[in-house]
């Protein structure tokens, strides 16, 4: 019968795990009431917005819409000790990509986003799949539990190198595993957590499904700290690139302003090379608002078109009436209102 990761972590020295061995270890690890009130407790620093030391994450978007341009400026920020829009930087943190499918050729290609942003603080490493293949190596499989140990040894090598290990992604990292069962992913989780308790930051990115949440089982959720979904914005067009909403729906640690959602671009920097914008997703929305009202769209129509609530819009329009962006009706532009809003192309939410 195969031992588990939790069962060898438990074993004593001469290989044999019993009852009463266990018994003495949760004795001698009680804590009273007044032991946890003394109990020096090393405070988590905190590297970007929901990021701090020893937090599980996880990022999940559609195929194709851009998860690894994210994962490459949230990198590049840790690493430099950057803000990325709403998320606040804390220390600067090493970060160390575990990349299952990516080509080396891309991944090179992609370090043209770090091209004109200040020099690293700390060092931003990457393991990737397609490298280990041409070298003859075996690739890696999370659901063997060979590879698992090897990621824990790894880690107990490099000490402090690493503060944050992000896992790119599930499906091509956990091959042989089917998302819907939970108990299967049971050891992939266990890895994460003694990842966790060694004191690193553990962020893993997944696909959502066709009903826009992840894929698979629920239950990935239950230990993590945070969950950062991804979505295409209303009306997008493929020709627009790589632009997609990103929400937190689970934060443990952010409110407030730094827990709003917020819009992500990726476009050319006037330098060379790429770069990434963050914007507002409340005002870009109330922006798109604006627009379609200005150009006489229904506050019904909008409301099905954006999918936000009829309080909303027209809260939007009372404001821009005021505010003399839009005449009394609230269905045309004023001519301040026209050559502020009036270039917002509408035809991707309306055709």
């Amino acid at each position: 019968m195969s031992i588990s990761d939790f069962e060898q972590q438990a074993r004593v020295a001469d290989g044999q795990t019993t009852a009463h061995t266990l018994c003495e270890s949760l004795e001698k690890t009680v804590l009273s009431e007044n032991a946890l009130k003394n109990l020096e407790v090393k405070p988590q620093k905190k590297f970007l917005g929901p990021i701090f030391e020893g937090t599980l994450g996880e990022m999940y978007g559609p195929r194709g819409i851009g998860k690894t341009w994210l994962r490459d400026a949230i990198a590049h920020c840790l690493t430099r000790g950057l803000k990325l829009g709403p998320f606040t930087s804390g220390c600067p943190a090493g970060v160390l990509i575990v990349d299952g499918e990516m080509s080396i050729s891309s991944l090179k290609e992609r370090l043209s986003l770090s091209q004109n942003l200040p020099v690293a603080l700390k060092p931003l490493d990457f393991i990737s799949n397609e490298l280990l293949y041409q070298g003859g190596y075996p690739v890696i499989n999370l659901s063997d539990p060979l590879w698992r140990e090897a990621f824990i040894e790894l880690i107990k090598i490099t000490g402090d190198k690493w503060n944050v290990i992000i896992f790119d992604n599930l499906s091509s990292l956990l091959p042989s595993v089917k998302e819907n069962d939970q108990e299967a992913w049971g050891p992939t989780n266990g890895l994460f957590l003694q990842l966790r308790w060694m004191g690193k930051a553990v962020v893993f990115i997944h696909h959502a499904g066709k009903n826009g949440d992840q894929r698979g089982t629920s239950g990935r959720e239950d230990q993590l700290d945070f969950v950062l979904k991804l979505t295409l914005p209303p009306g997008h067009d493929p020709q627009d690139g790589c632009r997609f909403n990103a929400t937190l729906t689970k934060s443990r640690s952010l409110t407030g302003d730094e827990a709003a959602p917020f819009t992500f671009e990726i476009g050319k920097h006037p330098a060379g090379g790429l770069t990434w914008t963050v914007s507002n997703l409340k005002e870009s929305r109330k922006e798109i608002i604006i627009a379609l009202l200005g150009n006489g769209i229904a506050q019904r129509s909008i409301c099905e078109l954006l999918g936000v609530d009829k309080a909303y819009v027209s809260r939007v329009k009372m404001n821009s009436i005021r505010q003399k962006i839009l005449m009394d009706k609230g269905n045309d532009f004023t001519p301040v209102g026209f050559l502020k809003y009036g270039g917002i192309d509408i035809e991707n939410y309306i055709s």
